[in-house]
């Protein structure tokens, strides 16, 4: 069964308010000396979503974050449906990425600016782990959320 627009929708919505819950209070940017990596842009891909209770939605997906213009831009296709896209602006930055991106942590911390001028609250976790780099925005305690295992990561070169 393919999943439609509306539980993609559904499954981006509860990603964000997820994010929310994530992290405390919010840290100023802090790039360790080996964490190079940090500072340049990152474009992760992935071919699939994993919701809260680990069901998977087909979804081609690029997560692609500018340390410098402090923006994520999250762009999502779902099979046979329109694509979605958002931005979140970064506020603040933990990191602790080695230099070939196999091991480390990366806390994002920011808004998501809607079309009536609010802000909501968008909090990601990336971890990387022997080589292998993932995404969550996940509530444990509420049970909502969003993990995604990345496909391929690449450096972009401005």
């Amino acid at each position: 069964m393919k999943p439609n627009f509306n539980k993609l929708l559904l499954l981006l919505s509860i990603f964000l308010v997820a994010s929310s819950f994530m992290l405390n209070q919010a840290t100023p940017v802090e790039n360790k000396a080996e964490s190079e990596i940090c500072g340049k842009t990152i474009k992760y891909t992935a071919s699939k979503l994993l919701g809260a209770n680990g069901e998977e939605v087909t979804a081609p997906t690029a997560v692609t974050i500018n340390p410098t213009t402090k923006i994520i831009t999250v762009e999502s296709t779902p099979p046979d449906q329109e694509k979605v896209l958002f931005e979140t602006q970064i506020e603040t930055i933990e990191c602790s990425f080695n230099k070939k991106l196999t091991s480390g942590k990366a806390y994002y911390k920011g808004y998501i600016l809607q079309e009536d001028g609010n802000k909501s609250p968008a909090e990601l976790v990336l971890e990387a782990k022997d080589g292998v780099v993932s995404l969550t925005s996940y509530d444990e305690e509420k049970r909502v959320g969003l993990r995604t295992i990345f496909d391929k990561w690449e450096i972009i070169e401005k």
